[in-house]
């Protein structure tokens, strides 16, 4: 980088965004001395709010109790001003009417000013509370499975809260560069995930900015600002923790030249560090109620505590195998080569090194894909403690020029960690050549401004790929973590240790023995169930598409059992459940199914074979038997006999089922599990009209409950011979709907049809400007949507021959408008078979 470049990235550092001087003009804003109460601050457009006494221009220089009007209002900001978090974030303090108008007020103290924010409420585009929509929220975020998936499902979320076009989950790297980790969007909209951004597209005041105030929004990039008016004697006014800051003309140009019109930020702060970010992008302008921003930012404090714990998680993971690799060190002892000799393979696997070397003043001792010695021991000439990580050797950014003759062989990079006064044990990674994918061209253009050289924002953004060479795969927190662990066993391990501790160690490794010995037997009895079922289920399968559609299902089944009776700790699955949630799949709201019978509860242990029975005469009904046609009838019911409980299920008016000639797993299963199992009888009489299965348990196995179950019935509707739905071509699908579990559990539903490219919003302006982005080939459409309904959506859609199909939480008497009365329905909650049935009806009333 020349003098010029550097100048250039220095003044665009320099810039003093936090003081812009002027505000968005979605709000006003004053700002007065909280010692005098005198405005010394306020912008340009703060008389047309109606706020004050009279209309004058100009406020400065008065007091903000003798001119502003409304005493609740006074009240509320006095009683702010005694919070203790008021220097260190924007506190909202309430709605209140100025010229029957609702100004929503927010407060924070500035270098001993309090700055005052008025913006006209805007009518909710959600019908649920900002707690119930924060609950909401962290139910759909997909949490314990690493941080992949935690982001993965966040901007998922955020997308259907704020109905941006685009939210991005944003990960900064090492050098402050940053990439797209995780991506949702709307349809027809170029996917920017898997992109790396330059580390300067955010400056150094930026970043800083963003751990101090973790939120930010721009509404319209294109709107005027208002200018903020200041007393003589007055510096000018931080506005970093303010909703209302202007925006820098660097940064306005940048989203100009990417077609974005508004745009929103939440930080993710993992260990008090910019870890990532949620980016937010519109090609409209965006206003946003401050509930949703809100939320927003709280979501985004409470995904950086969840990345935090996932982090942390991760780098427990690896310490628990590092020290698990050597575990027994402590009891034989021996010193850290002979070590290295027995454990090296496990240990390289447990950092993901492809070389390992120790290295002393007597002993050089290296193992896989390492340099020569002279190169290890130069690298061990560093007199740091801690874990030094070099990505480069060849990179004097990132180590320095080690010289001629210094032969890497395959290595790229090092993990070093002292051992000792002068012993030291390094990792080696392989070079990894590695095509980046950068947004636009990364290269910097300098132009010169009225301050000198800046940066210019890049005017494309088209994918640019750079090929990266002579380096290794990022060392990561969690290898710090191993190496870390992996150091302290060793140093351990060459201590001496005393008779009572070694003997401590053993009693607490016999426990551990036995512990791992139950949950070893508890395992292979589950394995040995599922190697029976597998089995079973090949010699009854005709091709191997049939055996790994029957397989999955009978595992699902036994899932289902589990989660009965495992989720919550219960011991206890009830009867009704194990049915509900096999018929479930194939179910809609009708009168074809009745499930009747006295409060009772199966044993755990015999929950999974219950599930395996119900489940496999259910795949028997709905491809043989009453549930097979339209004339078909079944009534499951249980009730006492013979101091036990006998569940009867009674097929009628179907197909009829005959007697086969060879037994299956399924009609062995039926007749031998339960006497097999727990004592209890089978029985299966083929008639005519239907087949009648009956299973009695004896009292031992069942539990009793206190409720009844009052009859529920159900009509069942198979789906096509290939286990799939004709759904005519149907690709793209808009869901409006403004409870966000149920969005994502509909989404869920459209995905699982085959439906990938599925766009979810939550309310009517939003759909408005989704339909006219996108072409859909159907819709489902929340009827109420807060104080809205879709009809009219509705009519829009079917007028550009989309198909359209209703959901709601009413029953199929809610009445429709006329010109929508054949639109078909879909009564909450909804499953596959709800969502695709309807989607046929549509096709077939179009």
């Amino acid at each position: 980088m020349n003098k010029f470049d550097k100048l250039a990235l220095h003044n665009c550092d320099a810039e003093p965004v936090h003081i812009p001087g002027r505000i968005q003009s979605f709000g006003s804003m004053f700002a007065f001395d909280v010692e005098s109460g005198t405005i010394r601050y306020q912008s340009e457009n703060l008389s047309s709010i109606g706020l004050f006494r009279d209309q004058s221009s100009s406020f400065l220089g008065r007091l903000f109790e003798e001119v502003v009007e409304d005493k609740n209002l006074i009240h509320a900001i006095r009683g702010a001003l005694g919070l203790p978090t008021i220097g260190s974030q924007r506190e909202r303090i309430g709605v209140f009417v100025f010229e029957d108008r609702p100004f929503e007020v927010a407060i924070h103290v500035s270098d001993e000013h309090a700055v005052v924010e008025f913006e006209l409420k805007q009518h909710a585009t959600n019908s649920q509370t900002p707690v119930a929509m924060v609950r909401s929220m962290m139910s759909a975020v997909r949490s314990g499975e690493g941080v992949l998936p935690l982001l993965e499902s966040s901007v998922q979320v955020l997308r259907h809260l704020t109905g941006h076009d685009r939210v991005m989950a944003y990960r900064f790297l090492e050098n402050d560069d940053g990439e797209v980790v995780a991506e949702a969007k709307g349809v027809g909209i170029e996917p920017f995930l898997g992109l790396r951004y330059p580390a300067w597209d955010i400056p150094v005041q930026v970043r800083q900015i963003m751990l101090r105030a973790p939120f930010r929004v721009i509404h319209d990039i294109h709107a005027e600002p208002s200018a903020l008016i200041q007393s003589r004697d007055s510096p000018p006014l931080d506005l970093t923790l303010s909703h209302l800051r202007g925006v820098s003309p660097i940064h306005l140009e940048y989203l100009s030249n990417m077609g974005v019109r508004a745009t929103m930020n939440t930080s993710i702060v993992v260990r008090g560090k910019l870890w990532g970010l949620f980016a937010f992008h519109h090609y409209r302008p965006r206003p946003l109620d401050p509930d949703q921003r809100t939320i927003s930012e709280l979501f985004g404090h409470l995904v950086s505590m969840m990345a935090q714990q996932e982090v942390e998680q991760t780098k427990f993971h690896r310490r628990q195998r590092a020290q698990s690799t050597i575990a027994d060190i402590e009891v034989r002892g021996g010193n850290a080569g002979e070590i290295l000799l027995l454990k090296h393979a496990e240990l390289m696997e447990v950092v993901d090194a492809d070389g390992v070397a120790l290295v002393n003043e007597d002993c050089f001792a290296h193992f896989g894909d390492c340099p020569g010695e002279k190169v290890v021991r130069e690298l061990c000439s560093n007199e740091q403690d801690e874990v030094i990580a070099i990505e480069s050797l060849t990179s004097t950014k990132d180590w320095g020029q080690l010289g001629a003759g210094f032969e890497l062989g395959k290595s790229a990079g090092v993990l070093l960690q002292r051992l000792g006064e002068n012993s030291w044990l390094t990792f080696f990674r392989n070079e990894v050549v590695e095509s980046v994918r950068w947004g636009g061209n990364k290269e910097k253009t300098v132009t010169l401004g009225p301050n000198g050289p800046r940066l210019s924002p890049r005017g494309s953004f088209a994918e640019y790929t750079e090929n990266v060479a002579g380096r290794c795969n990022k060392w990561e927190p969690g290898d710090f973590a191993a190496v870390a662990s992996i150091r302290n066993e060793l140093w351990k391990s060459m201590q001496s240790s005393t008779a009572k501790e070694s003997k401590q160690l053993l009693r607490r490794k016999g426990y551990q023995d036995l512990l791992i010995a139950e949950l070893n037997h508890r395992v292979r009895n589950t394995l040995a169930l599922v190697r029976s079922i597998a089995r079973q289920t090949k010699s009854s399968s005709d091709s191997l598409e049939q055996y790994v559609e029957m397989l999955e299902e009978r595992i699902s089944a036994l899932s289902s059992a589990h989660d009965l009776i495992g989720g919550s700790g219960l011991q206890w699955a009830r009867i009704d459940d194990l049915l509900r949630a096999e018929l479930k799949p194939f179910t809609l709201i009708g009168e074809k199914v009745t499930i009747e019978g006295e409060g009772a509860a199966v044993r755990a242990d015999i929950a999974p074979i219950m599930s395996l029975l119900f489940h496999e005469i259910t795949s028997n009904a709905v491809k043989h038997g009453a549930l097979a046609g339209e004339s078909g009838k079944l009534k499951v019911s249980w009730f006492e006999d013979a101091g036990g409980i006998l569940i009867r299920w009674q097929e009628t008016g179907g197909q009829g089922i005959k007697e086969p000639q060879r037994r299956g797993f399924g009609f062995a299963l039926i007749e031998r599990a339960l006497p097999y199992e727990c004592n209890g009888k089978s029985s299966i009489k083929f008639a005519e009209d239907g087949l009648c299965i009956e299973f009695w348990l004896p009292g031992e196995a069942i539990d009793r409950l206190a409720e009844t179950q009052p009859r529920q019935a159900i009509k069942v509707k198979k789906e096509d011979s290939k286990g799939g739905w004709n759904l005519g071509g149907i690709k793209s699908v808009l869901v409006v709907e403004d409870n966000l579990v149920l969005a994502m559990e509909v989404e869920r539903q459209l995905v699982s049809l085959g439906l990938d490219s599925v766009d979810t919003v939550p309310s009517i302006e939003l759909a408005v400007e989704a339909i006219d982005r996108a072409k859909y080939d159907c819709a489902i459409l929340d009827i109420n949507l807060g104080a809205e309904t879709s009809f009219e959506i509705a009519s829009k859609l079917l007028e550009k021959g989309t198909l359209v199909v209703f959901a709601s939480g009413y029953d199929s008497k809610y009445e429709l408008p006329n010109a929508l009365a054949l639109v078909p329905r879909i009564v909450k909650p909804v499953n596959r078979v709800d969502v695709a049935n309807a989607i046929v009806r549509a096709r077939e009333n179009q």
